[in-house]
């Protein structure tokens, strides 16, 4: 039976490591990464460095973090951020007098996909959920071996 963590009923703007499957990563892809003014835990605005992801809730970088995607990303400048895959992770740390989950970041740029070659069933199946709407092509474009007609199909469907 899945639990569900208390944080998670919540709904918070923010991700946290409540989010996270204990013992495993979540790799996740950069989509942009600005300075923005956030509510803290005191309901104070203070302005952060966030970091949005593809399909997740954005992330609020802070100093630790920073330095794990400068090195992943092979630049301090967030600019460059844009694009580079990273790997969350739920640690154990010492804040504000106790030990607490906290969302890391490994310093090692995760292990790209391996791309998977579809049968002609198989892709039929992702035309149709292409057409449903239930996929998009940039997904399958970048989960899937396909040849040039393929792809003509799929950025049709």
């Amino acid at each position: 039976m899945e639990k569900t963590h208390w944080k998670k009923t919540m709904n918070p703007n923010y991700l946290g490591a409540y989010a996270l499957e204990p013992n495993q990563d979540l790799v996740v892809t950069i989509t942009d990464v600005k300075t923005e003014q956030v509510i803290n835990a005191d309901g104070r605005n203070e302005e952060c460095l966030v970091a949005h992801l593809k399909d997740q809730k954005p992330l609020i970088v802070n100093k630790t973090n920073a330095k794990a995607i400068a090195k992943v990303a092979g630049s301090n400048y967030i600019e460059d951020w844009k694009g580079k895959d990273i790997s969350l992770y739920i640690a154990n740390v010492k804040a504000f007098g106790e030990v607490v989950e906290a969302v890391r970041i490994r310093t090692v740029a995760p292990k790209p996909k391996s791309k998977r070659k579809l049968n002609d069933d198989e892709f039929k199946k992702l035309v149709k959920a292409v057409r449903d709407g239930s996929y998009n092509v940039e997904d399958a474009i970048s989960n899937f071996v396909l040849n040039e007609a393929q792809r003509s199909i799929l950025i049709q469907a």
